[in-house]
């Protein structure tokens, strides 16, 4: 059989011959899913003269065909309609026999560890699955498998505190601050932080991130700030502020405080906790957290053999249930209501604002400028309430008096569920600031016993941390997908269990639908590129973003296309992810743009929130005509009819 005989034959045998070599050609090539063209199939049909080259001898052939009966059952509903004599169908047996047999000789050549082909049949289930499988696709569903779990057995330590070597070489010294909300813990550590002559501050959000790095350039400590969406490098620093998924592990420092350790238990985020209580280098190292924490944190301590002290943080003020019934006519100064939407916090804004109360307005997608503004309303009384999501429950430190909590229930990204215990402590710990009132009062619209009595449960331990993959997985001779479920699959031991991957998994498979061609690096690079998938304008600038890296070329800054509030807050998420992007796969962002570009995003944004909360009439982000009722979007109808794509910059005044 070659090029010419498939080319210029049109008799039924070439046909069949055709058919059947495009069926296993495209068995063995899966993971494209794409259709293979005739001029595809003739140029590598032209390879099966390679019998002599690859030693694919009649011998090997003949042995092949008696354990592999595929070919044969696949014949079948074509041998009733074409003229094919069956002397001319052993041929065609005996060539795809060679095709196949030359398909994973090719693919053994990335691999010194393939076993040879026969060695395969020596399983009696293999000989069956040949009836609808391929050889190479045996190989890679079962012994593929068991190789990669082999390899990742041995590359990665049985323990995980012996990832970090070097760090295991060091005597470092723990503080442990346990206590709840408003307890002063992280106040004292950053204590040392400020005094050491370097460190590092490693935060769950990079607001509170932002946060610490203006408390300490404001005592004169200078620090950079670092989070996967943006960064602020200070000349000189040698102090650092980051979220814990950018903590640099090459790095020495004096101290090193690790925010919020509760979170370790988080099931996406928690391995990050994990690793830099493990890995990071610092002589003394102040872990934050809440009190059902502390089991774990010292298991994983001892476990590394080190030092710790305990050091327990008590409040300063009461902590008081109210059972009185709450209207929003009944709202006071100090109080911050608590929603758990943002289609909620705007919602509840927009009816103070009807009864004559103005509102500072938080949740978790504001940019931290915006955030900082409608803070400085409430600080400086010009707003009588807080409206906020649970953002408010980490890092801020308000004059709130009372914390009352409109909603009980919040979708966690699965499900819609009755808040947990520590959850409404870490919320409720809010109120009753230290210095400003003797007395934190929590009050509740419905679920009040559930809330009462959440107050005053201890919250429980937390048996297991998180442990996320490591770059070792790279080195696996599998495919990145199968890696990361095999290695997911492998149970570990002690008081470690795996993260989730799911979104990684779902990352990559749909990066594949754009470009098959990325390398295991690429592919995990580009899932591992922090943004919110979930929002679509954001998912098609990334798609885009992907598809654009895939042909090599340059990057696009976001344009925005409407000045509503949901536009300006999708647009701030795509110049978070220009950023991102950028940094994780070699392109060089236009930072001064972007820093620019940001602070008028936010302040238009600030905007839109300080009308929304005003007594004014609602008005048309567009032409500023007043919005009826009937509107429901931040813009009038006669505007949505004739959005047209609008510069940013121009509109800098």
């Amino acid at each position: 059989m070659n090029k010419k005989y498939i080319e210029n034959n049109n008799s039924p045998e070439a046909i069949f011959l055709y058919s059947l070599f495009k069926s296993v050609f495209e068995k063995n090539n899966r993971p494209s899913k794409k259709q293979i063209s005739k001029n595809k199939l003739i140029k590598i049909s032209s390879t099966l003269t390679y019998a002599s080259k690859q030693r694919i001898t009649a011998k090997n052939v003949e042995i092949y065909l008696k354990k592999n009966r595929r070919l044969v059952y696949t014949s079948i509903p074509y041998k009733d309609k074409l003229n094919i004599k069956e002397d001319c169908f052993d041929l065609i047996f005996r060539n795809m026999a060679a095709c196949e047999l030359y398909l994973y000789e090719k693919y053994k050549t990335i691999s010194s560890e393939l076993p040879d082909m026969f060695k395969l049949f020596e399983d009696y289930k293999n000989i069956n699955h040949l009836k609808t499988n391929t050889v190479l696709s045996i190989y890679m569903e079962t012994y593929l498998k068991r190789i990669a779990k082999e390899q990742i057995q041995k590359m990665i330590p049985s323990n995980p505190k012996d990832e970090f070597p070097e760090t295991r070489k060091m005597k470092r010294s723990f503080k442990i601050h346990l206590g709840l909300t408003n307890t002063g813990k992280t106040y004292h550590a950053l204590i040392a932080l400020k005094e050491a002559n370097t460190g590092a501050y490693l935060s769950p959000l990079r607001l509170l991130a932002l946060e610490v790095q203006e408390r300490l350039m404001q005592d004169n400590v200078l620090c950079s700030m670092l989070t996967g969406e943006e960064e602020d490098i200070i000349p000189g620093a040698r102090h650092i502020s980051s979220t814990v998924e950018k903590a640099d592990y090459s790095q020495i420092y004096d101290v090193v405080v690790i925010d919020e350790c509760q979170l370790i238990q988080d099931e996406a985020r928690g391995c990050y906790w994990t690793k830099a209580i493990l890995g990071i280098k610092a002589k003394n190292i102040h872990l934050c957290a809440a009190p059902e924490a502390k089991d774990i944190l010292i298991k994983i301590i001892e476990d590394c053999e080190e030092e710790y002290e305990i050091i327990e943080h008590e409040r300063n003020t009461e902590l008081v249930f109210s059972k009185s019934p709450f209207s929003l006519n009944h709202s006071q100064k100090g109080d911050a209501l608590v929603v758990f939407s943002r289609k909620s916090v705007l919602r509840i804004a927009e009816e103070l604002s009807k009864v004559n109360k103005k509102a500072s307005i938080i949740y978790g997608a504001l940019p931290y400028k915006t955030r900082k503004e409608q803070l400085k309303l409430f600080l400086e009384g010009k707003t009588d309430v807080v409206v906020a999501t649970d953002a408010i429950g980490m890092g801020l430190n308000l004059p709130i008096k009372r914390i009352v909590f409109l909603e009980t229930e919040k979708y966690d990204g699965n499900t819609t569920r009755p808040l947990l215990p520590w959850e409404v402590k870490q919320i409720a710990g809010r109120a009753g600031r230290r210095g400003m009132y003797e007395k934190g009062f929590v009050s509740s619209v419905n679920d009040t016993e559930m809330i009462s009595k959440y107050l005053t449960i201890p919250n429980t331990s937390i048996e297991y941390a998180y442990l996320g993959f490591s770059d070792i997985l790279l080195d696996i001779e599998c495919d990145i997908i199968q890696t990361l479920k095999i290695w997911k699959s492998i149970p570990t031991g002690g008081f470690y269990v795996k993260q989730d991957i799911s979104r990684t998994l779902n990352l990559c498979v749909q990066i594949r639908t754009i470009y098959e061609g990325f390398s295991k690096k690429e592919l995990l690079k580009l899932a591992s590129i922090p943004f919110d998938e979930e929002n679509k304008e954001v998912m098609d600038l990334f798609k885009e973003y992907v598809m654009l890296y895939s042909y090599s070329q340059q990057i696009f800054k976001p344009k925005i296309f409407a000045y509503t509030l949901n536009a300006l807050e999708d647009y701030y998420k795509c110049l978070d992810l220009y950023y991102s992007f950028s940094k994780n796969m070699g392109y060089i962002p236009d930072l001064l743009w972007l820093k620019q570009i940001k602070q008028i995003v936010a302040e238009k944004i600030n905007k839109e929130l300080v009308e929304r909360s005003s007594t004014k009439k609602r008005r048309c982000s567009s032409c500023n005509r007043p919005l009826s009722k009937n509107d429901k979007s931040d813009i009038c109808a006669s505007c949505l009819k004739n959005i047209k794509e609008v510069d940013l910059e121009l509109y800098k005044t």
